[in-house]
Parts: structure tokens; C-alpha cells; sequence
């Protein structure tokens, strides 16, 4: 295992012997593990822990954060497969944070009220929201990557039906413009301004079948003639 980026209390992106990339991210009241494609956008979650107290908000890594996060990379330093995350993150991972909460429980619920305070915390760090933000570049990202591998053979004009998009157009830009306000390590921050980019790509569905259909014609022809 590979750390490639690492922001303490925040994340860490890793590379496993098998080429698997994956980020390790520290929310305000979980972690968790997901896989990444292309190496640069984080898509399928394969582990989560949650936690019964906040080891940090929206905007700033506590502590505590930054011990749960050495925790993690120090159980999974000798894994070399995603599999064998899979495991370990189950097993190992999930043993010593549970060890951390029965030692930490009351002392970080202290400190959870004491930085934000009982009546404010559901609205500043506000998870859900997180979540389904998450969500949306998610499955953003799975067309991303779908239309990425079809492109030549299908879509050879490089615009694609609008129907093929999981969301309006503008909640998925609007998640992708949260995410980069969430997000500090800059090869994400490329990737999702990258995602924001492509959004123009898609436009109505007769339009984009109608170029890519006489794009396929000229190519064939071209084909044709070598």
C-alpha cells in the first residue's frame, strides 16, 4: 500500500500492488473507504464505520479526526490487494476504532458539544446533505465513465443524450460546484471541475443522435476509402 495524498484528520488516497485505488475519507461523524476510478474520482463505497459521536465538522479536522485517520492507514499499511482491504477494513480496521470509542466515548462527545455546541451541530455539519451530494457525483461519475468507454464507437461527435444523465443538469452541476467547496486535494478538485466541463456535453437526445449519426457515416466512409 501507497499513500499518494494525504491530508491529516481530512483523507488519504492510496494505491494497493494491484493498481486499486482508493480514498479513505474522515466525515464528521464517519469514515469511510471508496474505490476510485479512472484514479481520480471516488465512486463505490466499500467500507464505513460510523462513529457514535463527531470527530469533526464540515470545515475543520479535530484531533481526533487525525488519530482515527492514523489508525486506519496504520491497519491497512501492508495490504496489497482491494480484496484484502475489503478484509481487513471489516476486521482489523473496524476492531481498533471500536477499541479508540471505548476509550474516547465520553471525552469526545465532551469535546463534540463543546466546538459545536447541541443546537447547531445537525445544522452545520449537516450529513445528509453530504450524502446525497456524494450520491449524485457518484452516479455522475459512473456516466462519466460509461459514455468515456463508448465514445468512439457510439458517440464519435462527443455529445451525448441528455437522457443518459441520472439528474438535471443543474442539480448535478450544482452537487459538483458543493463538492469542490468540500474537497481541498487538488487532483479531485481537477477531476470534478473536469466533470463540470463535460455537463455541456450532454444536450438533447435528437441532437446528439443526430450528430453522432453522421459522424458514424463520415467515418465509415473514410473506412471505406483507405
Amino acid at each position: 500500500m501507497k499513500k499518494i495524498t494525504y491530508a491529516s484528520g481530512q483523507y488519504s488516497q492510496i494505491k494497493l500492488d494491484d493498481s486499486s485505488r482508493v480514498f479513505v475519507e474522515i466525515l464528521p461523524e464517519m469514515v469511510r473507504a471508496k474505490k476510485m476510478i479512472l484514479g481520480i474520482i471516488p465512486t463505490k463505497t466499500i467500507w464505513e464505520f460510523v462513529f457514535p459521536f463527531y470527530i469533526r465538522t464540515a470545515v475543520e479536522a479535530w484531533e481526533s479526526s487525525k488519530i482515527i485517520l492514523n489508525i486506519i492507514l496504520e491497519t491497512i499499511e501492508n495490504v496489497r490487494g482491494l480484496e484484502e482491504l475489503k478484509n481487513v477494513l471489516e476486521n482489523e480496521t473496524s476492531k481498533a476504532l471500536r477499541e479508540y470509542i471505548k476509550e474516547h466515548d465520553e471525552e469526545a462527545r465532551d469535546i463534540s458539544v463543546d466546538k459545536v455546541g447541541m443546537p447547531a451541530i445537525k445544522q452545520i455539519l449537516n450529513p445528509k446533505s453530504l450524502q446525497k451530494t456524494e450520491t449524485i457525483i457518484h452516479e455522475y461519475g459512473k456516466i462519466i465513465e460509461r459514455v468515456g468507454l463508448e465514445t468512439m464507437q457510439k458517440y464519435p461527435a462527443v455529445v451525448y443524450p441528455q437522457s443518459l444523465l441520472p439528474y438535471p443538469k443543474e442539480v448535478i452541476k450544482k452537487a459538483l460546484e458543493d463538492g469542490l467547496w468540500h474537497i481541498e486535494d487538488e487532483k479531485m478538485r481537477e477531476s470534478i471541475k473536469f466533470c463540470l466541463g463535460s455537463l455541456v456535453a450532454f444536450i438533447d437526445d435528437d441532437e446528439a443522435n443526430k450528430r453522432n449519426s453522421e459522424m458514424l457515416k463520415i467515418l465509415a466512409e473514410r473506412n471505406k476509402n483507405k
